[in-house]
């Protein structure tokens, strides 16, 4: 196909797309992590909320830490990412702000989270 039809980028679809987009990355990722290796999203979602039952907010990276503790270490540790965003979903657990990043390479802030229930 030529250059003279313009092929939009995610960004220039709008939020709910690139939104979707990455609902449906981070399920990827989640899915080949179960696939290649011992990880199970629903022990990890489990083992989240048992960590964040005594009411502190803690950063996504301390409940990954403590999660791959455990024993549920993927392949790639974004697989969290639709661990968290399942449970927020749920209404199980919400942000309770920012706070800076312990691991990362010139990243922005990472998020606390904090049971809701």
């Amino acid at each position: 196909m030529s250059d003279y039809y313009h092929q939009p980028k995610d960004h220039e679809l709008g939020p709910l797309f690139a939104a979707a987009a990455g609902r449906a990355a981070a399920a990827a990722c989640t899915a080949k992590a179960e696939q290649v290796t011992a990880f199970d999203a629903g022990r990890a979602r489990a083992a989240v909320l048992e960590l964040l039952a005594d009411g502190q907010a803690r950063s996504g990276e301390a409940i990954v830490d403590h999660c791959q503790r455990l024993g549920l270490v993927p392949h790639d540790a974004r697989a969290f990412g639709s661990v968290f965003q399942t449970l927020k979903r749920a209404g199980q657990i919400e942000e309770a702000g920012f706070v800076a990043r312990a691991k990362g390479h010139g990243t922005a802030g990472g998020r606390l989270w904090r049971a809701t229930k």
